[in-house]
């Protein structure tokens, strides 16, 4: 990108103005956001707020390179490659220190450490990053998707065989690839699963596609759908949480969003046929996509699909991943957070091909005549926002400046309204508890239907959501239900 264009760029997740130099600890902290993430340059001599070119002075430009260079060899770990630059600019001189990708991620403030010192971009701004981050910067460094990883709490046991069916059914029938045996070797083939030391244990990829409850191993790991009345969070006309494989997500988000949409009606020859407000094929883009790419390592943050009288908004944890801007969606340009889940989507016929989603969005949307729908990534989540048709291209506008106001502010909203605190298994949990706190974990198996660890993992979630707690020894002691009122 020419100096022109970033000059008429707004600071974002690669760029930021300063009029004058800044602090050694303001250099290093947005050097280690930058190397974490997609690179980026810091402008010294311009206004952040108006992009005025203010220039800085033509004796001090040697000084101000040694220096910036001291503090980023100094005060980060490891050392990211870097490089200034001045331009004459109308007469004024600017200074550009750009930073590269790092492949040596977590880069830090070294007399931080890594746990304390790590710093991230998101939007403009630089934060600290929490210990999920970090382990996910670990995995960038050595190439791992966090979907590769085992489950170690978690077993072979744990997937549903009807689930690999349906896998196997629908890449035969989409990519006419021919049947196979789904056994360990086939799990361990499509990285379902992993063999190590002798033991087998599912993949996060493995849990998501086949597992019938992932949300016991992987928390968030659902779709939380509501219909709003109007176009506020104020009132829910329906609300679900929708578990199970991602395939069962996909189709039943789907099922929830035809079922609180509008409908028209038109006669074609002797035929009535149904059509929804917004293009269903749209949709099921939008939330595959979703699915395919939202960050699982964020725990407790899930799928967020909101139905309003004006528009649809779907919000996924994990911005765009580094290298990738707003601007390159639709381009062909892709990029996959989650391979294995990228892989079989593709396999299965979910995805059609890489990079080409958001062109067949617009496609759909342009011949529904609808206004195109926009994309946001900030605050580390990524949002796709379908207009209805009676909204006009200047309130959508507006709109997109009052986020952007917001974003900058810290005010702007990701969506983390609740619509239901427990599953159905928790619940009947918390009711047989409730009727005999000294009941054991093998006698609400039994009751329940589901195995041991199940309940394990059940009656963990509802420890550390605050519903339930464990008063005495584990035998001989019994259950206590915190607060009656939560479920």
């Amino acid at each position: 990108m020419s100096i022109q264009d970033l000059l008429s760029s707004p600071e974002s997740k690669n760029l930021e103005f300063k009029e004058a130099m800044p602090t050694p600890l303001s250099i290093a902290k947005t050097t280690c956001a930058f190397a974490n993430g997609g690179g980026g340059s810091i402008i010294i001599g311009i206004t952040d707020k108006d992009r005025k070119v203010t220039g800085i002075n033509e004796l001090d430009i040697p000084d101000l390179e040694e220096k910036i260079s001291s503090i980023i060899y100094t005060i980060v770990e490891p050392t990211p490659a870097f490089n200034t630059m001045v331009y004459n600019i109308e007469g004024k001189l600017l200074l550009k220190i750009e930073i590269f990708p790092g492949s040596l991620k977590p880069y830090h403030l070294k007399k931080k450490g890594e746990v304390e010192g790590t710093y991230i971009r998101l939007g403009s701004t630089n934060r600290k990053a929490d210990i999920d981050i970090i382990e996910e910067l670990r995995r960038r460094r050595m190439n791992i998707g966090f979907d590769e990883i085992e489950v170690m709490e978690a077993s072979v046991n744990d997937l549903a065989m009807e689930n690999i069916e349906l896998y196997l059914k629908k890449r035969e029938k989409a990519r006419d690839i021919p049947r196979a045996e789904p056994d360990t070797t086939f799990l361990n083939k499509i990285k379902a699963t992993r063999q190590q030391n002798g033991t087998i244990h599912p993949t996060v990829a493995g849990i998501l596609l086949f597992s019938n409850e992932p949300e016991n191993f992987i928390p968030g790991a659902v779709v939380k759908c509501a219909r709003f009345m109007g176009n506020d969070m104020d009132e829910f006309i329906d609300q679900r949480i929708i578990t199970g494989s991602l395939f069962t997500q996909a189709e039943e988000t789907i099922a929830f969003f035809k079922k609180n949409i509008r409908r028209s009606a038109k006669i074609e020859g002797l035929y009535r046929t149904e059509e929804y407000e917004y293009p269903e094929k749209a949709i099921r883009e939008v939330v595959v996509n979703a699915l395919c790419h939202r960050d699982y390592s964020r725990r407790g943050a899930d799928i967020k699909f909101a139905i309003f009288d004006d528009r649809i908004e779907i919000t996924s944890p994990g911005g765009l991943l580094p290298n990738i801007n707003i601007e390159d969606l639709g381009t062909g340009v892709s990029k996959l957070r989650n391979k294995i889940i990228g892989k079989i989507f593709n396999e299965s016929g979910l995805i059609e091909g890489y990079g080409t989603g958001v062109l067949r969005i617009r496609k759909y949307i342009e011949e529904k005549g609808l206004p195109q729908p926009e994309f946001r990534d900030y605050n580390g989540f990524f949002k796709a926002i379908f207009y209805s048709a009676g909204i006009s291209v200047e309130e959508i506008s507006g709109r997109e400046v009052e986020t952007e106001n917001r974003e900058v502010e810290g005010e702007v909203e990701t969506g983390e309204w609740e619509v239901e605190k427990l599953t159905d298994k928790q619940k009947m949990i918390l009711e047989l508890i409730k009727n005999n706190p000294y009941i054991s974990k093998k006698e609400m198996s039994e009751t329940i239907g589901i195995r041991p660890s199940s309940i394990d993992k059940n009656i963990a979630t509802l420890k550390e959501k605050g519903y339930l707690k464990r008063v005495g020894p584990a035998k001989g002691g019994h259950w206590e239900i915190i607060n009656e009122q939560k479920p």
